[in-house]
């Protein structure tokens, strides 16, 4: 989720813990890619395909996390389709609240400035396989109650700096990543 009316600078991203909060890159520490263990044959065959890969999770879980919200958060479950289950039950009580409060979002999110942090074609079943750093954009999205009047606070970041991680899907031979945790980047802001 991308608002939370008690703590706006919380994450809700991306399934609604991003409302209000999104943004940021520029890789504050350097790129990490283990080497695979012998026999291992990695997911992705270079950095950049892993961060190709992530680009497009995020786009993806950011469309679906959006029309959620939209909707006012009916039917969150669509977001186990680019999310993990451990995700999306931490992003299901924003869903709700928008649900119980009749809140829906006009708009959506935008990122950019996305840089590889991680990618660890050895990780164990391929949880945290992938991590960048991002920012989200929230200037082309409003939260608005049922009268359609803003919910949105003043002091909402418009553009912030994330870190996201990303789980390989369990499928065999899969190579398609899921949102696994997003959270505020509390280095140095690299989206301004």
């Amino acid at each position: 989720m991308r608002f939370r009316l008690p703590r706006p600078a919380a994450t809700f991203a991306a399934g609604l813990a991003v409302v209000l909060l999104l943004a940021g890159c520029v890789p504050p520490d350097p790129i990490i890619t283990p080497e695979p263990g012998p026999g291992a044959t990695p997911v992705f065959a270079s950095d950049e395909e892993a961060l190709a890969a992530a680009t497009d999770a995020f786009a993806v879980y950011l469309k679906v996390s959006d029309q959620i919200l939209a909707e006012g958060g009916v039917n969150p479950e669509r977001l186990l389709a680019v999310a993990t289950k451990e995700w999306f039950d931490a992003q299901s009580t924003g869903f709700e609240e928008a649900r119980a409060k009749k809140l829906h979002s006009v708009g959506k999110t935008a990122f950019d400035k996305v840089s590889l942090q991680q990618y660890d074609s050895s990780a164990i079943d391929g949880v945290g396989i992938v991590r960048v750093y991002l920012c989200v954009d929230l200037t082309g999205l409003d939260v608005v109650d049922a009268n359609g009047h803003s919910v949105v606070t003043d002091t909402r970041p418009d553009r912030s700096p994330f870190e996201v991680t990303f789980d390989l899907a369990s499928e065999p031979a899969s190579d398609e990543l899921l949102v696994a945790n997003e959270e505020p980047w509390g280095g140095r802001d690299f989206c301004v």
